[in-house]
């Protein structure tokens, strides 16, 4: 495996852990799913990586696509709850395309 996907694993592992740690009892329930939601795409992220074997380049290009599948989605859905939701999986996975893109350019990466 490359450097740059052990680089990109590692921040996905950090921001798992980050967002693992802002669930809370007492944070609301919209809260506290939105921060799982957020895991579970990253959670994903990181098993095409690490089960697939997708390269950055290639993990690139199946986040764009379901970004784009998610978008669709978005679009047609009736409740809010649910466009809430698909929303958040956008942001999360455009999140992991701004890691891809700043380990690619060799710029800093702050989470």
């Amino acid at each position: 495996m490359s450097d740059d996907s052990e680089r990109l694993k590692g921040f996905l592992y950090e921001k798992i852990a980050k967002r693992k740690k802002q669930i809370h009892p007492e944070h609301s329930l919209r809260f506290n799913h939105d921060m799982q939601l957020e895991i579970d795409c990253i959670e994903w992220a990181l098993q095409k990586i690490e089960v697939n074997k997708i390269p950055n380049d290639r993990l690139e290009r199946v986040v764009r696509a379901t970004i784009k599948d998610l978008e669709k989605r978005k679009d047609k859905a009736m409740i809010r709850s649910d466009t809430d939701d698909l929303w958040t999986k956008i942001e999360s996975l455009q999140w992991v395309l701004f890691v891809i893109f700043a380990i690619r350019s060799k710029k800093m990466v702050i989470i």
